[in-house]
């Protein structure tokens, strides 16, 4: 039995062993593919690099521009505002004089008018009057 004891110990020793060749070499296959992804990653991180640093300028260069149109929109909606008010201020400006100037001569024109009016209505209006009494009185007579 020692010889089958024996034997079954170097087998066992030869199945440990070779089951420990395999794990190193699988250990060592992993260890290439790490490398060789690691060279892959660097290689990406390389190319990517130049693009982001250009993204970036992009990026502040829309930024610049953009906040100059906003300042010139602000600068802009300012004038128009201001601009706004000097032409409302002058157009109340235009109508107080317009009505300062003729309006109020008008509404006294138009008075005098109407006034003038009704003295030469009433006066007609008598002398037919007195013209329609007397030729009223005379063809009594």
């Amino acid at each position: 039995m020692t010889g089958l004891a024996e034997t079954a110990n170097v087998t066992l020793i030869v199945i440990v062993a070779l089951g420990t060749i395999a794990v190193v070499a699988l250990l060592a296959v992993v260890a290439v593919a790490v490398v060789k992804l690691n060279r892959q990653i660097e290689k990406i991180a390389n190319m990517a690099e130049p693009v982001a640093v250009k993204a970036s300028d992009a990026l502040e260069s829309v930024q610049r521009v953009t906040m100059s149109v906003g300042e010139k929109a602000d600068h802009i909606l300012t004038r128009g505002v201001a601009l706004s008010d000097t032409v409302s201020n002058n157009v109340e400006r235009t109508a107080s004089v317009v009505e300062q100037t003729v309006t109020t001569p008008l509404i006294k024109l138009s008075s005098l008018i109407a006034g003038v009016s009704k003295t030469i209505s009433v006066y007609t209006g008598t002398a037919r009057h007195n013209g329609h009494s007397n030729s009223t009185k005379q063809s009594k007579e």
